[in-house]
């Protein structure tokens, strides 16, 4: 049986209540433009376009009024529109691809204003991913239910494009082309623990920029679940009751103050990857029904 997770009501379940004592976070949400460090890398085989299923599973029977708050942190940034349908239901993001912060790969010629070399160009060179930032024409739009809903199980998810970030970008899974993220590959990610290719900017690791071992929001999933950063809000610590996609259920900074269980929501992973300081933003399968970002 589906389990309903309300963005804009509380909802009531037993086994949801102690899953609150586990989580916590510093209320450290801000969008912030970050210097870029290099590392090294290798481009993506993934399809950019609708990666996964076409549907908006979710309940509708509580219709929001007005956007999610939570929106709002998307709408910030230039390169990103959330809008909310006519009868409250769904949520559609759109955005261009385009990340609001620096980047080794914008172009050096910096007339975006946001290109950092990076630490190790020669390293970076090295392995880095062909094409600039500004090379590429994107829309992503993912529409996605008010209040998503656990599915009855999991899903993997595909190549390509399986979320958006706050900034704009696209979010990938663990997987380069038909393999692992490997070290080579991320001596070729800039300090977001991103690269191009095949046609787009997209992170596989944390992205610093947004989040740096902190709870700020990072994106939504295509399954219509948030992620947010490596710790909790509520405890300032990193979360102990994860499931096996990275997820639980506990207050963010974006809970509605009368919903006292909180909401299930995801976390970048808080595992060290590669002995390095880096950490795969979304390793696990969707827990709720993905829909497509086309």
């Amino acid at each position: 049986m589906k389990k309903p997770i309300s963005l804009t009501r509380p909802f009531i379940t037993m086994a949801m209540v102690g899953a609150l004592v586990a989580c916590g976070g510093t209320d450290d949400d801000s969008l912030t433009v970050d210097a870029d460090s290099s590392t090294d890398s290798g481009a993506d085989s993934g399809d950019t376009g609708n990666s996964g299923t076409d549907s908006t599973a979710g309940s509708c029977d509580n219709p929001a009024t007005t956007l999610p708050a939570i929106f709002l942190e998307f709408n910030a940034s230039p390169n990103v529109t959330a809008v909310l349908s006519s009868d409250g239901c769904t949520v559609t993001v759109e955005a261009n691809g385009k990340p609001n912060h620096t980047s080794s790969y914008w172009d050096s010629g910096n007339e975006s204003g946001l290109y950092v070399a990076p630490e190790d160009a020669d390293l970076f060179n090295q392995q880095r991913s062909p094409g600039d930032i500004e090379d590429y024409v994107n829309l992503f739009q993912l529409t996605v239910p008010v209040n998503p809903e656990l599915a009855d199980s999991s899903s993997a998810t595909p190549l390509g494009a399986i979320g958006i970030a706050t900034s704009g970008a696209p979010i990938f899974n663990d997987s380069e082309g038909n393999g692992d993220v490997s070290l080579g590959v991320i001596q070729g990610f800039d300090r977001n623990g991103a690269h191009t290719g095949p046609q787009t900017y997209h992170y596989h690791l944390e992205p610093k920029a947004i989040t740096y071992d902190d709870d700020s929001l990072v994106g939504i999933m295509s399954d219509g679940f948030f992620i947010y950063g490596r710790r909790c809000y509520s405890s300032a610590d990193y979360p102990t009751d994860l499931d096996g996609s990275n997820g639980h259920v506990g207050i963010t900074q974006f809970t509605d103050p009368s919903n006292e269980e909180g909401e299930y929501h995801y976390h970048v992973s808080t595992e060290q990857y590669l002995n390095g300081d880096y950490y795969l933003i979304f390793p696990g399968d969707f827990q709720g029904t993905p829909n497509g970002v086309n």
